[in-house]
């Protein structure tokens, strides 16, 4: 995805139509995290971007190296150069980690129900060559290239998907919405959930329409005057939304060939809390997109800092996903 033009220029391969793109984001630390996390977010997200922070390693991938050959217009001969280096890589804990995500979820990630953003860095160099002087030069330090963001996409999608059981202080910025049990498939590799989730499964996509639709409504719940009456009526029609995929998973568990592969479906503890969109976007300003803990922390301290802001009646949402699953 990273592509450098003639004297080195950087940038992403494709970068206008990644912008135009709406994905939910997932919060995770470490790219060992991926597997499980692609799994459990399947369900609540039609589509969601996983990515590294710069605060993660370094790795480097290439550099791209141009030149500027200076010519005599009398003698035509050459009398010196300007050459041009970019360095460039990722951020990112363990590259044969994320390589094998990768490859795992080739089928989610051809179908676009996930997506993985890698984090740039770049080190430009320049050397200069003439007959009457010789001249080298390093622009500053590594510094993150300018891209779209992780970030980007969540103020677009308005959906944060957070592995870390995290517990929020509830507040009127910040109000849970409900708890419910979601199903997952567990027992097999992500390669096989990959294939086993776009090849036999309708039910996320049944699940993925229904959410959509539902999302003006949690909003309309969240600002209504009765809003825990409107509240529960979503809450449960959701529920029986997720019972009836639950039941679909069951079923498709015992037909083969899903039963040969060793398919088991299993249910997790999930949490839907809704932010006020001002906070959100502040967070983001401010602290940009790290870990689960470090977003929650940001979040509780502008709702500390502000006890007396209400909210504006538009609202991101954070799914916080159980660590553990258990079977049915």
């Amino acid at each position: 995805m990273f592509t450098t033009s003639t004297f080195g220029r950087p940038g992403v391969r494709g970068e206008k139509q990644f912008r135009r793109k709406r994905c939910d984001v997932g919060l995770t630390d470490a790219s060992s995290a991926f597997g499980r996390l692609t799994k459990h977010a399947t369900l609540i997200s039609k589509s969601f971007l996983l990515s590294h922070g710069t605060e993660t390693p370094y790795r480097h991938l290439g550099k791209r190296e141009d030149s500027i050959v200076h010519t005599n217009h009398d003698t035509l001969q050459a009398e010196g150069s300007d050459n041009y280096t970019v360095h460039y890589g990722i951020h990112c804990p363990n590259p044969a980690t994320l390589g094998m995500w990768i490859i795992k979820a080739e089928q989610l990630i051809e179908e676009g129900l996930c997506w993985y953003l890698p984090r740039y860095s770049i080190r430009r160099e320049s050397t200069s060559s003439h007959k009457w002087q010789s001249d080298t030069s390093t622009q500053g330090e590594r510094k993150p290239m300018s891209q779209v963001s992780a970030a980007d996409y969540l103020v677009r999608g308005g959906q944060l998907i957070d592995p870390s059981e995290s517990r929020p202080s509830e507040s009127p910025l910040v109000r849970p919405v409900l708890q419910i049990d979601l199903p997952v498939v567990e027992g097999v590799s992500l390669r096989e959930f990959s294939r086993i989730t776009v090849d036999e499964f309708d039910a996320h996509k049944r699940f993925h329409g229904f959410l959509s639709t539902h999302s003006l409504g949690l909003s309309e719940a969240l600002n209504a005057e009765r809003s825990q009456i409107e509240l529960a009526r979503l809450r449960q029609e959701i529920e029986d939304q997720v019972s009836s995929v639950r039941a679909e998973f069951v079923a498709a568990a015992r037909r083969r060939p899903l039963g040969i592969v060793g398919v088991k479906v299993a249910s997790t503890s999930a949490r839907l809390v809704a932010v006020d969109a001002s906070v959100m976007k502040r967070v983001l300003t401010t602290a940009g997109l790290t870990t689960a803990e470090a977003f929650w922390a940001a979040v509780d301290d502008i709702v500390e800092n502000h006890p007396r802001a209400t909210p504006n009646g538009d609202w991101r949402y954070v799914w916080i996903l159980s660590r553990k699953s258990r079977a049915l």
